[in-house]
């Protein structure tokens, strides 16, 4: 079912794609990246011997109460998993990576009473990458996670989105320039790549391309960057996406003024719908204290094409992840929702260095596909995360808990997330 995105800036473009960061001070939870740069190997033998060997291990358990406003579907699941992963050193700019992935549930129930998320098992190879890096440049190819609008890993699960792709990058930090060709992608609920969709598991494409490139300035006591994207999906759309920023780092609370703005077509055989979308955004975001976050972001969705289904197709986040947009829910994805207007602000504390707890609330004032009106979708959220340390550091544990309410439903859509996680 549905997720949204809980990302970090140390596994994801967070320079370079700001508007994803809706509670980016959080956890890296789906923190899957390559490791950090290591000594380069003179011989063979030692790119093996000093390659490096990490991994997590997870427990989720998740409860839903009216799940997604279907009256009485109450589902109780628990599962556990992660991946291990090697990487051998770099050799004359050479290095390979892969890793396996596993999960299994607990008691699980039958399929109606399991929650979607956590109910299969999987045990497979996830990465499997080979790449090659001189100074700013570096292609990868093979199964890959990839860190591109609407084809992040971003989701609150035990394996990651896996892409069978060619990434190319020239650049770092907020100044690049990077290409990417996907053939095949692994959903978050199976451990085989496909040449499927989140929207259709019965129908082939040729997968999807993306150019997308990025550049920042520094004007006295002001920071500004943008980026810019085009993705072309086959037989799904074609996006444009751009953001930019400005941050006044040394001024009081050192506010940060975003704007992006989405513009999404049909290609092809237009399998999830016709496709004639614009999205416009804007977001504020103020530190009221060193350790306190305060967030508002809006966005404005419209899809002009007769007969359409989703303000924007997005296929391979659909029901996953809101991806760069500023104003999203936790539970459920802002482009599956409807066309309108949406809100969302938040506060994140970092009480200590092992605790962070926040709040946050979106209005979803949006109106599906062939509805006569708007979802008034609210969702109040509160969130804490442990992270422990000395002789359990790189263990967490996260606890996510929130209801969404709209008139068109007789009963509200209660959910809590929890998951225990050990990073090495």
């Amino acid at each position: 079912m549905h997720t949204s995105p809980l990302l970090s800036q140390t596994r994801y473009s967070g320079h370079r794609l700001a508007g994803y960061l809706v509670l980016s001070t959080l956890l890296p939870f789906c923190s899957f990246a390559a490791s950090s740069e290591m000594t380069p190997a003179s011989t063979l033998e030692e790119a093996i011997t000093q390659g490096k060997v990490s991994g997590s291990l997870r427990s989720m358990y998740y409860s839903t109460h009216n799940a997604y406003f279907v009256q009485g579907l109450n589902q109780d699941t628990i599962s556990y998993g992660g991946f291990l992963k090697y990487e051998t050193a770099p050799l004359d700019g050479f290095n390979l990576g892969v890793s396996g992935i596993f999960v299994r549930g607990i008691n699980h129930g039958a399929a109606s009473q399991t929650v979607g998320e956590l109910g299969d098992n999987q045990t497979n190879i996830g990465e499997a990458w080979l790449q090659w890096q001189n100074d700013d440049f570096r292609i990868t190819a093979g199964n890959q996670q990839l860190d591109i609008p609407f084809l992040g890993n971003y989701d609150w699960r035990i394996t990651p989105m896996i892409y069978q792709a060619v990434d190319a990058e020239y650049g770092h930090g907020e100044d690049f320039i990077r290409a990417t060709k996907v053939f095949r992608y692994k959903s978050w609920g199976s451990d085989r790549q496909q040449r499927y969709t989140a929207y259709n598991s019965d129908e082939k494409t040729n997968g999807m391309w993306s150019l997308g490139a990025g550049h920042h300035w520094d004007i006295n006591d002001v920071h500004l960057n943008g980026v810019a994207w085009y993705e072309n999906y086959n037989d799904y759309s074609d996006i444009f996406y751009t953001e930019g920023h400005a941050q006044w780092n040394q001024a009081p609370m050192q506010p940060d003024i975003g704007i992006q703005y989405l513009r999404g077509t049909g290609n092809g055989k237009d399998v999830a719908g016709p496709v004639n979308s614009q999205s416009v955004g804007w977001q504020l975001s103020l530190n009221l204290l060193s350790n306190l976050n305060w967030k508002l972001g809006y966005d404005y969705l419209a899809n002009n094409a007769s007969g359409h289904q989703y303000p924007l197709v997005t296929p391979y986040s659909h029901n996953a992840s809101s991806g760069p947009y500023f104003a999203q829910p936790f539970f459920t994805s802002t482009q599956d929702l409807g066309n309108g207007n949406a809100w969302a602000t938040s506060f994140n504390y970092s009480a200590t260095e092992q605790v962070t707890v926040g709040t946050r609330y979106s209005w979803m004032d949006l109106k599906p596909a062939n509805s006569s009106g708007s979802l008034r979708q609210s969702e109040y959220l509160i969130y804490g995360i442990y992270s422990f340390d000395g002789a359990l550091k790189g263990l967490s544990l996260t606890d996510f808990a929130g209801v969404q309410t709209s008139p068109l439903y007789k009963k509200n859509f209660w959910q809590n997330r929890v998951a225990l996680q050990y990073d090495f």
